[in-house]
């Protein structure tokens, strides 16, 4: 999939001792400012990749238009690149009560608080259209096509998506789904019917990356089932893994996890299916109709 080249970031490394070896790289040509701000992150890391830049600028007592400096002379684009890098380095590590006191820290409340979220998921959705790829959703939707047999995974935070898009599946589009939301041995004991037959996977992951998604997905990749991924960006540990790739970013303020790209993403596979097959769909939903009334799944 082909990222614009205005999403991509000039510099991406993978961890905290990488980011260590980029600062000694470049401190030979450091200003007395830089060194300052260097010796800052390095020492408040975690912090760091929390702040903007005027509150960096403020704790080395320097101006913001010199951080905005700095990260680009480590080589990256600009601030908002260097704060995603940074967020990406220690998602992996951080626990839920770190995220918890950085918004106590932030001291917000009420509407401020609302209005950051909001902010975060406008961010959210522009990158979303941004990294876009029709030619991938076409694939998604040739796959789905093409098999009534759909496994969905998706563990901790991601299980409510992986709930959401199997109900879809079966209610939308009457699919055979097994879902996996809990990671357990009998997810695999459920699978012995379909070994021989096609399916497709679809999978969920987002920071901190439960490890047992990785191992599930491993092992049904050993099936030859083709892996959908949706997940956060290019340095998920499910794009290696994946035959097809849907980037849902989920930037957050604290501790949250945002999940509002990801049921876009949903959402327009759903829809898109239904248009590229809809006399199918339409008689599958209007079934669904017809049992749902007979059983009185709603209210009156």
């Amino acid at each position: 999939m082909q990222v614009p080249e205005r999403m991509k970031q000039a510099v991406a490394v993978t961890n905290k001792e990488a980011f260590i070896q980029l600062i000694q790289s470049k401190q030979e040509d450091f200003t007395s400012v830089y060194r300052k701000l260097a010796n800052y992150v390095l020492t408040n890391f975690v912090d760091v990749a929390f702040m903007r830049a005027q509150q960096w600028a403020m704790e080395v007592d320097t101006s913001e238009v010199s951080v905005i400096r700095f990260v680009r002379f480590l080589g990256y684009k600009g601030f908002t690149d260097f704060s995603d890098n940074m967020k990406q380095i220690i998602r992996n590590e951080m626990t839920m009560t770190k995220y918890a006191e950085i918004a106590v820290k932030e001291g917000r409340s009420g509407a401020d608080i609302l209005m950051d979220i909001i902010k975060a998921e406008e961010r959210n959705f522009n990158e979303l259209i941004a990294k876009f790829s029709p030619d991938v959703m076409s694939g998604v939707i040739d796959l789905l096509g093409r098999t009534e047999r759909v496994i969905v995974l998706g563990l901790r935070s991601s299980a409510a998506l992986c709930d959401y898009c199997s109900y879809m599946l079966i209610r939308a589009l009457a699919k055979e789904v097994i879902t996996i939301n809990a990671g357990g041995v009998h997810t695999f004991d459920s699978l012995l019917p379909w070994l021989d037959k096609e399916a497709v996977v679809i999978v969920f992951g987002y920071p901190r990356y439960p490890a047992r998604t990785i191992e599930i997905v491993e092992h049904l990749k050993a099936f030859n089932w083709p892996i959908i991924a949706v997940t956060n960006d290019e340095l998920s540990p499910l794009v290696p893994l994946a035959d097809y790739i849907i980037y849902a970013p989920s930037h957050s303020v604290a501790f949250t996890d945002s999940m509002g790209a990801a049921v876009v993403v949903i959402n327009t596979m759903i829809v898109e299916y239904i248009n590229r097959f809809h006399d199918k769909s339409i008689d599958k939903i209007k079934r669904f109709e017809e049992l749902a009334k007979e059983k009185q799944y709603y209210w009156k």
